[in-house]
């Protein structure tokens, strides 16, 4: 239910969340978790009353304080209540002094506040944790512009456009500030790129959330307008990849599943998802060599193993199979990885091929 909810969540229909949520407090009540989750969809939809209504409730009932009072502070802010919002931070700070949120939503109460110093010192923190964090890298930027130092302003806005090349919130501030030093060309090259270009995270997680709820058509069509924005983005072409397998297209599932792993090697999933495709396709020996590129990135990795046995299968090869199998069972995934329920049915596979290889190869 939460995860549905959250799909809905991030698509903007925050009635659908609200009411799945809702279905699951109707059996649990007070259960934090979906409590919390509540909360969150009044954040998102501007009711911020209601939200901090609950948070409050929550916060005399959960020991763990940082998430909580790190979205305390934010609904604070929101209701510009800053003082109150500062104090609910630094409450989440206190347990952990090195968390990334509660540290932006810390410099983000400073620079309101106008306190710039103590803003740039909590996101200058943030980034020596998180030297890549585009929020904390774009409000560092903002807050040196505001202080008339416009060249460290673009070396802030410059370090996320490495990673983020069309990102046009930080484009147009790039393009303001080289306005400011008098580079007219610069600015205008900045503003020119950041019109008309769509965001391709933005219309990647709409992807995402999509594909959660069953969507995938409609999941393909924004991955493709995010990959016409960035054609190297390797994630959305692994995820294109895996709504186009739902639909069963499968040989441009294929093309999606090559091009994400041409771009980044190191995703194991993909490459998993690449020989399972292959294996759909009738390409045996070629499916075996993807499973192979997967298991060298992770050694523990069962779906890897579960699959190469099930192609060694395929291929008459039951003993390979067997030992491929046996295997799968010994790397149960952390339930961060992948949830309880898709564990217990790879086991059951598992155990079922176990015992029909095992039926094979005594007779």
């Amino acid at each position: 239910m939460k995860l549905e909810a959250n799909s809905y969540k991030k698509l903007g229909d925050f009635a659908k969340a609200e009411k799945n949520i809702l279905k699951g407090l109707e059996l649990r009540p007070d259960d934090n978790s979906f409590n919390h989750e509540l909360a969150k969809i009044y954040f998102k939809n501007k009711r911020y009353n209601k939200c901090l209504q609950l948070l409050l409730t929550l916060s005399k009932r959960i020991k763990h304080r940082q998430i909580l009072f790190k979205d305390i502070a934010m609904c604070y802010y929101k209701m510009n209540k800053l003082e109150e919002s500062l104090e609910a931070v630094q409450v989440s700070l206190s347990d952990n002094p090195d968390n990334i949120s509660s540290l932006y939503v810390e410099g983000l109460i400073y620079k309101e506040l106008g306190d710039f110093e103590k803003s740039i010192s909590s996101f200058t923190k943030l980034l020596s944790l998180d030297s890549n964090n585009r929020d904390a890298l774009y409000q560092l930027g903002k807050l040196h512009h505001q202080k008339g130092k416009y060249r460290e302003a673009l070396e802030s806005f410059d370090k996320v456009l490495e990673f983020r090349p069309r990102d046009n919130e930080v484009l147009k501030a790039k393009g303001i500030s080289h306005d400011e030093l008098d580079e007219y060309k610069e600015a205008s090259e900045a503003l020119k790129k950041s019109i008309d270009v769509d965001d391709e995270i933005i219309f990647n997680d709409r992807g995402v959330a999509l594909s959660r709820l069953g969507y995938n058509h409609k999941a393909i069509d924004s991955y493709r307008r995010a990959l016409a924005s960035n054609p190297k983005y390797s994630i959305c072409w692994f995820n294109l990849g895996k709504a186009l397998f739902r639909v069963g297209d499968l040989k441009d599932a294929l093309t999606a599943f090559q091009t994400s792993t041409e771009l980044n090697p190191n995703n194991r999933s993909a490459w998993n998802n690449r020989g399972v495709t292959l294996r759909q396709l009738n390409r045996l020996e070629e499916s075996l060599d993807c499973y192979e590129r997967a298991l060298a990135l992770k050694k523990e990795y069962a779906w890897a193993w579960h699959n190469k046995g099930y192609a060694l299968e395929l291929l008459d090869r039951p003993r390979e199979a067997l030992e491929s199998y046996e295997t799968t069972l010994n790397y149960k995934p952390s339930s961060n990885e992948h949830g309880g329920t898709e564990w217990e049915k790879l086991k059951k596979d598992t155990e079922d091929a176990i015992e029909r290889l095992n039926k094979v190869i005594g007779e």
